[in-house]
């Protein structure tokens, strides 16, 4: 695997459309992905607004221009970095993409 937009390709592509070596579906993480976003904004967003904003992140991850925009700015994994420090990376980079798309200041 190349790169990330290599790996959610082909996540996306497979029959069953789960994760490589994994049995976590697209769709499962879509729903972890509302969930979260909802726990997040529900002191700030009224249920129906809550709802918008929910959808409208979920539509954004699965862009392929922010895919490979997110894609390129983790890069590679880092010679001896571990996958919990390269998923908590590639976290610490989306966060700051959806800030910045949603104008939200850190």
């Amino acid at each position: 695997m190349s790169s990330f937009k290599d790996f959610m390709d082909n996540a996306r592509e497979s029959s069953d459309q789960s994760l490589p070596a994994s049995n976590i579906s697209l769709a499962n993480i879509q729903s972890s992905l509302a969930i979260s976003i909802s726990a997040i904004t529900s002191p700030f967003f009224k249920p129906n607004e809550e709802q918008k904003f929910s959808e409208q992140v979920s539509s954004l991850v699965q862009n392929d221009a922010f895919l490979s925009e997110l894609s390129d700015q983790i890069g590679e994994p880092q010679v001896d970095e571990s996958e919990e420090n390269f998923v908590k990376r590639s976290s610490d980079v989306l966060r700051k993409m959806l800030y910045k798309h949603f104008g939200i200041k850190e």
